[in-house]
């Protein structure tokens, strides 16, 4: 019946549909074939499926009330800090005034005034110590290694605030150690002071305002100034405020109200870095990479120790906050250590490896601690009996990797180092015959020990942690053979390259520094690698030839090179003359300072090469090291022109006389007939 007045509800009065009616009606039909399903359904269910599906539900239904009575105390500990909120001022108030009443009021400003001149004494006595260490802090601020110049400063500062610590230590043992509420809201004060000293020392660390060189992370002067001014400030209100609670709670404080109290404190410090971190971001017109970063590190940084200080002033369990602001202490430190060594990488090289391995010991450190904190004490995760095998095994292993991560970046710095101050490479505008003393054989080998020794420490390192993490490795190094053989078989050429390599270092074909021709190309090799080798042309062009293509080589830099060149003089030379003056020149230059180291045989006239039609062809030669010889060649012809001019000696003119051959018999004729002319009379009767 239902059915029929749905269909019949899709017509005209004259039996048609009704227009648009038909996807109605089919909708309709569905959800009347889902309802009586679901009332099948409910009536064919049996006890034990109905027991089922309600026991799914309360399993939901425990869960949820496993979190509501967890987040009870919670609401139960915000409901007691809301109502007790409008009264903090007159409770802490009340705490102070018992606290002031506990003795006579003028007892308490006595031991307040003698308090505040220890404090005036300890910050005099911390003045004349800067005064006294003014010479050696200037000589460290002008240090050209920064990282030394750092570390002096920070040794100044630490003696200023141990002269603070240790006089307030002793002002508390000596006068304030009667343990009434008074001695301990002033000692409480005074330790305050110490730890906010504490911060503001690590702080002046990575600030430095007014010693930009120092500065452990880049920021204007100006606006380091600000940020210390303001984190000082309010973290001055935090640390003290902190100090003293404990002593307003034993004076009868409520605990809501010091959760309050607390918990402002906290907001307060949040804000202060808040607005730190904004006048960082203000700073620069175009945050790059490294600004954005510490945007986020120190954001991310203030919420998550705002966030877990709230909860643990709410909660009152402090194990989180504690576990949290210990991790960033370390992470700190790590931190300060690494930037401080990175002010003088630049200035030798050792510094740099010991910044890496300071890294290196830092991550893997702050790694099994982390976990340690976290996974064991503070959220069980794991078990401590559990923990322990483990632990042992990730410390040997870190030491392991430790030890191969040093010796690589040893064996790396070095090399690069060496390589650096052997490369001869040509700069742009640089003269081409200035060329730099050839490498020592180490050193044109040491990219082939580099790469071959570190392959060898990475295996090593690798194979003997997996081994001890407990990772069978014969099966390994049974795989890591056959990988080997099929990389040799498929890979011919590269193993051609490499091996032909190594023949042509073992038979010391060349270094670098040295020039030398391969049959197709030249320049000057640059760089030596396991299948390579890079030579740069004097016109600037490298060149990087796989050694595998490499047939005969020619070094044009090795031991000696003899230069022989030849000069045109004129037919009529007085060879003797030009023999003589040659020697002289080369005499003198064997007396320059410059020149004479690089000649081994001087410079000579070997002889006569030629005779031409205008010209007379002589040969010189002189035998120098390879590293200049077109220079020496340049300052013996300039010598050489010089003294020739003095002496005499015309070089050939190039001039070549051309003459008719009749002009050649005329010339003949007329030469007889003065001849005959100039005979006597006898001499021409007889004849």
């Amino acid at each position: 019946m239902l059915i029929q007045a749905i269909a019949h509800t899709g017509r005209h009065r004259g039996g048609t549909p009704l227009p648009g009616t038909t996807w109605r009606t089919g909708i309709a039909l569905l959800c009347l074939w889902i309802g009586v399903s679901a009332t099948g359904l409910t009536q064919q269910l049996t006890p034990e499926e109905a027991t089922r599906v309600g026991g799914d539900m309360t399993t939901v239904g425990q869960a949820l009330g496993d979190v509501n009575s967890r987040l009870s105390p919670f609401k139960e500990s915000v409901s007691k800090i809301m109502a007790a909120a409008p009264h903090v001022p007159a409770e802490v108030a009340a705490a102070l005034g018992r606290i002031v009443g506990g003795g006579s009021g003028q007892d308490f400003v006595s031991r307040a005034a003698f308090s505040a001149a220890c404090v005036l004494l300890l910050l005099a006595l911390g003045y004349a110590w800067r005064r006294a260490t003014a010479r050696w802090r200037r000589s460290f601020m002008t240090s050209d290694v920064h990282a030394r110049g750092a570390l002096g400063l920070l040794a100044l500062d630490t003696g200023q605030w141990a002269i603070f610590a240790l006089g307030s230590f002793v002002c508390i043992r000596l006068f304030f150690n009667s343990g009434d509420h008074q001695a301990l809201l002033l000692v409480a004060v005074l330790s305050g002071l110490v730890r906010w000293s504490i911060f503001m020392l690590a702080l002046e660390l990575v600030l430095r305002p007014g010693h930009a060189v120092f500065r452990l992370i880049a920021m204007p002067d100006r606006t380091a100034r600000h940020i210390r001014a303001l984190i000082g400030a309010v973290t001055f209100v935090g640390i003290l405020g902190i100090s003293i609670m404990p002593v307003l709670l034993r004076a009868g404080l409520p605990l809501p109200a010091g959760q309050v109290t607390v918990l402002w404190q906290g907001l307060l410090v949040a804000a202060g870095c808040a607005v730190a971190l904004w006048r960082y971001h203000a700073a620069f017109t175009l945050p790059g990479r490294t600004q954005r970063m510490w945007l986020w590190i120190g954001g991310v940084s203030t919420a998550l120790v705002w966030l877990s200080w709230s909860v643990a002033v709410v909660y009152l369990q402090f194990s989180l906050y504690h576990s949290l602001v210990y991790s960033l202490r370390i992470a700190l430190i790590a931190y300060v250590v690494q930037a401080l060594l990175a002010l003088s990488a630049h200035v030798h090289w050792w510094v740099r490896l010991v910044q890496h391995t300071t890294n290196a010991a830092a991550v893997l450190a702050l790694s099994i601690m982390l976990a340690d904190l976290w996974l064991v004490q503070h959220f069980a995760i794991v078990s401590q009996a559990t923990w322990d095998p483990i632990l042992h095994s990730l410390v040997t292993t870190a030491v392991t990797l430790f030890a191969g991560f040093v010796a690589w970046r040893y064996l790396d710095l070095w090399t690069e180092q060496r390589l650096r101050a052997a490369s001869p490479g040509l700069a742009p505008g640089m003269d081409d015959d200035v060329a730099a003393e050839p490498a020592s054989r180490l050193t044109t080998m040491l990219p082939l020990v580099r790469v071959l020794v570190g392959l060898g420490i990475l295996m090593f390192v690798a194979f003997l942690g997996m081994s001890q993490l407990g990772v069978d490795v014969t099966t390994l190094l049974a795989g890591a053979g056959v990988f080997g053989l099929a990389l040799s078989f498929g890979s011919q050429a590269l193993v051609r390259d490499i091996v032909s390599g190594v023949f042509f270092m073992s038979d010391d074909a060349f270094r670098v520094g040295e020039y030398i021709d391969t049959g197709s190309l030249k320049g000057t090799v640059e760089r030596v690698t396991l299948r390579s080798v890079r030579l740069r042309h004097q016109n600037g062009q490298i060149h990087t030839i796989p050694f595998g293509q490499l047939n005969a080589i020619t070094n044009f830099s090795r031991d000696w090179q003899t230069v022989k060149f030849n000069l045109r003089l004129a037919r009529d030379t007085d060879i003797e003359q030009t023999r003589k003056t040659v020697k002289r020149v080369g005499q003198e230059m064997l007396q320059d300072a410059e020149l004479a180291q690089e000649f081994l045989l001087p410079l000579k006239l070997q002889g006569m090469a030629e005779i031409t039609d205008n010209a007379l062809v002589v040969r010189l030669k002189f035998t120098v090291r390879p590293s200049n010889p077109s220079v020496v060649q340049r300052e013996a012809l300039k010598r050489l022109h010089r003294a020739f001019a003095q002496d005499g000696i015309e070089f050939a003119a190039g001039v070549i006389t051309v003459q008719p051959a009749g002009t050649l018999a005329l010339t003949a004729g007329a030469g007889a007939a003065a001849a005959s002319q100039t005979r006597e009379p006898g001499e021409a009767r007889a004849a």
